[in-house]
């Protein structure tokens, strides 16, 4: 079976005319209209392609859909997919697809879009960042027009789970070349104008299989900063504002104007050391560096009391069923015997790299400053601008933070810890971790795996090269107009759902 390659040449006329029909009679009014303050992390890269490293979130979940969603619980549930099966060695998986579904235009979803989809995703020559999450399938096969089979290198139990990334999305046959700043999609709404820099504008997709949006169009706003976009919510130039510093969120006290959403969450902030780079190299710095710190007491600082729960530098976050509970206090004279081992008797000087691109990020460079000092460790905070920080500093510096959003323990602990991972951002090569983590997956016993994934954190505390100390309990503002986002991780929202009145 073959599709020939989906380009609308009309698309833009067509996007015209519905949003000329849908204006009439109507006022110069917000009604209907959700607008979403974004930041500017890619400084002018980003892309629409939900492959490429730098794929515009949260737009692309508006615009594409998922073969498996999560629910309030994250536990997968159909999207495109209706369900999904194994073989018994979990190297296999079915998956029969949805029947019915259009792509915005008008043709119809099948089992080779699927095909075409997960084979850019796994491509070793494009590499893209969810190479490291769905790397472990090696085949993708229409079996028929609304079936699709899987074949893994290894066992993995957790496949819907990974399928449920955010970035997993399901795109035409055809569609490398024009998807970046034409996107064609399943989603609840349609690309109208594509603005990275300035305001991005979305229509609503009547025709959407799980049901026509309550809005009739999104604007994605972009800000410079986390402090601009707050500034614009509080003047009523935004609507939505996905996470803020739930310390500033005494501005947004009024319930008759703004609604507050606290949401326990896998989201984290980190400082990463990059191991290909002097004094890094050297596991006894490495570990020096992220044994100096009281946690607790970051989390509190940064993020205001009860604002995060403590990770002992594992991302696995705590409703996470294979989450290790260790215990990782402050251990100042730990860490000045490391390094005096290492040949920094008389402390270490470090620049770690931050920025405002996002909250928390710069704050959390100055609460270890003053943790480790009494270790001998003394901080120089370099700021970074917020509009070239992923492409410019990130996986670049010696040291930087770093911030990533909740992933199953599969997925987070192969995207970013896995020696050949993207997206590993401290160029660790470790073998030994690989192979564990291979033998986790592949493992059908639920205890059994839940052990051996417990096994990988251990060795992750003593040998990784990132500080990770808190996951956070997100904070979302809102509009009080705005009606329809339960209190879930953005991953799970349905945008369809929401509306403003």
């Amino acid at each position: 079976m073959t599709k020939a390659p989906r380009i609308s040449l009309v698309l833009v006329a067509l996007f015209a005319v519905v949003t000329a029909i849908s204006s009439c009679g109507r006022t110069s009014t917000v009604s209907g209209v959700l607008r979403v303050g974004n930041d500017a992390g890619f400084g002018g890269a980003e892309t629409m392609d939900p492959y490429d490293g730098n794929r515009t979130w949260p737009t692309i979940n508006m615009v594409f859909d998922r073969l498996i969603g999560v629910d309030k619980d994250f536990s997968p549930i159909p999207e495109l997919a209706l369900s999904w099966s194994s073989n018994s060695d979990l190297t296999e998986w079915s998956i029969s697809l949805r029947e019915g579904v259009k792509f915005h235009d008008g043709s119809d979803f099948d089992a080779e879009d699927v095909v075409y989809s997960i084979n850019r995703m796994i491509d070793p020559e494009f590499d893209s960042p969810i190479r490291a999450v769905l790397g472990v399938i090696t085949s993708a096969t229409a079996v028929s027009p609304y079936e699709v089979k899987l074949k893994l290198s290894t066992g993995e139990a957790d496949l819907p789970l990974l399928l449920a990334d955010y970035r997993a999305l399901m795109t035409p046959v055809g569609s490398q070349e024009t998807i970046g700043k034409n996107p064609i999609g399943t989603g609840p709404f349609k690309m109208e104008t594509f603005d990275p820099a300035g305001t991005t504008v979305l229509l609503a997709n009547t025709d959407y299989f799980f049901g026509q949006p309550k809005l009739e169009r999104i604007e994605i706003i972009t800000f410079a900063d986390s402090q601009s976009a707050g500034q614009a919510l509080a003047g009523n130039q935004v609507d939505l504002l996905l996470a803020i510093d739930g310390k500033s969120s005494s501005m947004f006290g009024d319930k008759a104007k703004f609604t507050l959403q606290q949401i326990p969450t896998g989201d984290w902030n980190a400082i990463d050391f990059r191991v290909d780079q002097k004094p890094f190299d050297d596991a006894r710095v490495r570990k020096a560096l992220r044994i100096a710190a009281d946690r607790q007491a970051i989390a509190d600082t940064v993020l205001g009391a009860g604002g995060g729960v403590v990770s002992c530098d594992t991302p696995v976050w705590s409703a996470d069923p294979y989450r290790w509970e260790g215990s990782c206090p402050k251990d100042t004279e730990g860490a000045k015997a490391l390094l005096a081992e290492a040949g920094f008797k008389d402390g270490i000087d470090i620049e770690i790299f931050t920025s405002d691109v996002e909250v928390h990020m710069v704050e959390l460079v100055t609460a270890y400053k003053d943790q480790v000092k009494d270790a001998g460790i003394r901080v120089s905070i370099k700021i970074a601008d917020a509009s070239g920080f992923w492409d410019d500093v990130w996986m670049k510096e010696p040291a930087f933070v770093d911030s990533w959003g909740q992933r199953p323990a599969t997925q987070v602990l192969n995207e970013v810890y896995r020696s050949t991972a993207t997206w590993n951002p401290t160029g660790q090569a470790d073998s030994e971790l690989d192979a564990m983590l291979d033998d986790a997956r592949s493992t059908i016993d639920r205890d059994e795996r839940t052990k051996k994934y417990a096994k990988i954190q251990e060795r992750l505390f003593e040998n990784s090269a990132i500080f990770l100390p808190y996951h956070k309990t997100l904070t979302r503002a809102m509009s009080s107009k705005v009606k329809g986002i339960e209190p879930i991780v953005i991953d799970a929202v349905r945008w369809e759902k929401i509306s403003v009145k």
